[in-house]
């Protein structure tokens, strides 16, 4: 197998020979994913970074690559020795991705990049930048594929239809909306890219990317009419049978932009930061594209249905008696050393055996001491620590049900902790509280509540370098927009049926880490001449690290806050227990 280094000298080989200067690799897919299948981890290839985000530019001498604030540590450890810079971004001092391939692509250069994996709206903003400096853009070649030998193969594995009892919501019927959608933007026809989207739209569910149960497939929905551009092979005859029922028709995967071709001039309509660029150089001339600032399907399933709602409860209580078996194993096994792989196999068996399950919704992090300060940690067998009985294990995880997606982080304490370690534990629990218990009026948005989090950190000069929460999509992505909580400015409105992660936490770099999540649903709470007032509903059922509070910390409020909590958890998940584990639960809840 070749080094980064090797990789990185073959790919500037390709490049000379088709005379581009400078080459951007991303880490996305033709439908703009945040995960995406092992076909298409051109960056993690190249560069050896395996986060979840990051971008790598390299030039005929140079190379770097950038990642935010969740993988600095990470960053640093995977790019040692690749002679690839690690880029920091946001930090003084470090320029954006787009700015250093301004700097460094010689004058009258060609920029070069596989164009199916950068959006239209990203890739139009990148071109404007190139042709103040006289650079010209070439994205129709993956060079990459002339040097990646062992490529992975484009997943082939069916999909399957979700029942309504799961969905909530027919096909027919969320057809129905979008076409009343379309109706307002008088547009002819609507292309949908997001992978979660189309199945979400159509009721079906796959398994073309780890943990997250897509399929690759774009959807062109008409006045009239359904096309799924999905591989053939993926779909059933008794999957095509129910899809046709309701007037959706099956077609290759690579036969949009063929397909198009033979349609009348239209007005089509599109979230142009989700529609890759080579799809929008081969749109049929004289057609009119009316953008959409969110793909009106993302909007539609923000808000989950009431079944949907239902259903998360269900899924959350029978997660958090998985939860419990784990707390418990951790601290009665932390003594013998189990190493960190071992503690997420145990977890992820416990999620794969539940009824109902589809496995886990990403990769569990497992992290303990010094590995729980980098953010998203993940253990490998060659290098993963043992637990001692002493200071915290991060664990954050979760799973696929029919039900309903999963993601908690609980903190555990493996033995006695420091001060410092319970007092960071306390404020980070205490800015989880004040989120969890927040009501707000309608028209709030994620960046409004996001400083209740982070207070208690902030009056201590402490603070965290990732988004407090992010939305979840149900048996879909684990990270679903257009919700969230930031201090990056989101104009998108909490809206009850909206499901959110609350998940503050603080990183002590070479130390430890502490991260509190829960899962947390919009509710309306009261109305009147001031208008309607909201709250949150705390889904997750897993109870806090008792050992890790500081009781003196708290108010009386908060104290009073966690009991009801756990009494919560005690009533919801102990009968889903044996008496071992319940005798267990009732310890972890007992009034502080």
């Amino acid at each position: 197998m070749k080094t980064v280094p090797e990789r990185v000298s073959a790919l500037r080989a390709v490049m000379a020979a088709h005379g581009v200067d400078t080459y951007i690799v991303l880490s996305s897919d033709p439908h703009q994913s945040e995960y995406v299948a092992q076909y298409w981890r051109g960056r993690a290839y190249i560069s050896g970074f395996t986060g979840s985000a990051g971008t790598v530019v390299i030039t005929a001498d140079k190379a770097a690559c950038w990642v935010d604030g969740r993988y600095f540590l990470q960053g640093e450890k995977q790019l040692e020795g690749t002679g690839i810079a690690l880029m920091k971004m946001g930090e003084p001092g470090v320029p954006t991705w787009q700015q250093y391939v301004l700097e460094n692509t010689k004058e009258k250069g060609v920029v070069g990049m596989d164009g199916r994996t950068i959006g239209n709206f990203q890739a139009n903003m990148l071109k404007r930048e190139l042709a103040k400096k006289n650079l010209s853009f070439a994205c129709k070649e993956d060079l990459l594929n002339e040097v990646w030998d062992d490529r992975p193969a484009l997943p082939q594995d069916p999909i399957f239809d979700l029942d309504v009892a799961f969905a909530g919501e027919s096909r027919a019927e969320k057809l129905a909306r979008l076409r009343a959608h379309m109706a307002e933007k008088k547009a002819d026809l609507y292309l949908i890219a997001s992978l979660e989207s189309s199945a979400w739209l159509l009721n079906y569910r796959g398994a073309d990317i780890y943990a997250t149960p897509v399929a690759y497939a774009f959807t062109l929905v008409g006045k009239e009419s359904c096309d799924l551009f999905i591989e053939p092979k993926k779909v059933t005859p008794e999957m095509k049978e129910l899809l046709a029922k309701d007037g959706i028709t099956v077609r290759p995967y690579d036969a949009l932009t063929t397909y198009w071709k033979t349609l009348p001039k239209s007005r089509i309509a599109m979230d142009l930061k989700l529609i890759n660029e080579m799809l929008i150089e081969n749109l049929p001339e004289g057609w009119t594209i009316v953008p959409e600032d969110t793909d009106a399907v993302i909007a539609m399933k923000a808000v989950k249905n009431e079944t949907e709602q239902e259903n998360f409860r269900k899924a959350h209580i029978k997660d958090g008696a998985v939860m419990v078996r784990l707390l418990k194993w951790v601290k009665d096994h932390a003594a013998e050393g189990p190493t960190e792989c071992d503690v997420a196999a145990f977890l992820d068996q416990m999620r794969i055996d539940q009824e109902n399950s589809l496995g886990i919704s990403f990769g569990t992090i497992a992290g303990y001491g010094p590995n729980g300060a980098i953010v998203h940690y993940g253990p490998q067998p060659e290098t993963c620590a043992k637990l001692e009985p002493k200071s915290f294990l991060l664990v954050d995880s979760g799973a696929q049900y029919l039900e309903g997606t999963t993601d908690i982080t609980r903190t555990i304490a493996c033995g006695p902790l420091t001060d410092e370690e319970k007092e960071v534990y306390t404020l980070v629990l205490k800015g989880h509280l004040a989120l969890g218990h927040a009501m707000f009026k309608e028209g709030a948005t994620g960046t409004t509540l996001d400083v209740l989090a982070r207070k208690p950190l902030w009056e201590r000069g402490l603070d965290y370098k990732h988004g407090t929460g992010h939305g979840v999509g149900y048996l879909l992505s684990v990270h679903e927009g257009p919700q969230n909580i930031s201090t990056k400015m989101n104009k998108t409105v909490l809206k009850p049926g909206m499901i959110i992660s609350n998940e503050p936490g603080f990183y002590a770099t070479g130390k430890f880490g502490v991260r509190i999540e829960n899962l947390v649903m919009v509710v309306p709470y009261t109305e009147n001449e001031w208008g309607a007032f909201y709250r949150m509903e705390t889904l997750t059922m897993c109870p806090y690290e008792r050992e890790a509070i500081v009781k003196e910390m708290l108010t009386e409020e908060e104290i009073c806050q966690i009991d009801q909590y756990h009494q919560e958890v005690l009533a919801k998940v102990g009968p889903l227990l044996d008496e071992e584990h319940l005798a267990f639960l009732k310890e972890c809840t007992k009034p502080l």
